[in-house]
């Protein structure tokens, strides 16, 4: 059975923005994730968060349940979910991107194909335009060092090994 794929966007609530923070939730949600058959990648643009998660349908329902039920988001706006699609965004159970830390011309190609408003990349809200938004960011996920040690390695592709 293909997997689904579900995106949202939602503000970061005070405190949750700390380098700290983010290297937690990056490394607990790699590790729940890789249980569940997930990947995903979750950007921070200034307070704005934007993720894309791909995985067992009935899996990232509930996690969509238990992200919207967390204190650390507020305004959680589900932007689409698709049934049986192909995964695109399988290099990571998860990864994070926080567009504030990427060197000045990854920042530039951003910030040119996406309105800025004071320093920060506006996330869109279009559903066409923030897959094209969490494309980009995949695309330089693949050059930026990750921040923090999580699983090289998706489960996907681990169930896949496993059964060969």
């Amino acid at each position: 059975m293909k997997p689904s794929r579900l995106i949202y966007r939602s503000l970061a609530t005070e405190g949750v923005v700390s380098n700290e923070a983010l290297r937690d939730i990056e490394s607990k949600a790699s590790a729940n994730n890789s249980t569940k058959g997930i990947t995903g990648l979750l950007v921070l643009s200034g307070k704005t968060f934007a993720q894309v998660l791909e995985g067992p349908a009935l899996d990232l329902t509930e996690l969509f349940g238990r992200i919207m039920a967390d204190k650390r988001h507020r305004q959680v706006q589900l932007v689409s979910f698709e049934s049986g699609v192909e995964r695109v965004f399988d290099d990571w159970n998860m990864r994070l991107v926080d567009l504030y830390d990427l060197p000045g011309d990854q920042r530039a190609l951003m910030a040119a194909k996406y309105p800025a408003k004071g320093g920060d990349i506006s996330v869109p809200s279009e559903t066409h335009l923030i897959h094209a938004f969490m494309l980009d960011a995949k695309y330089i996920c693949r050059s930026v060092p990750n921040r923090a040690p999580v699983e090289a390695q998706p489960a996907a592709d681990k169930q896949q090994q496993s059964a060969s």
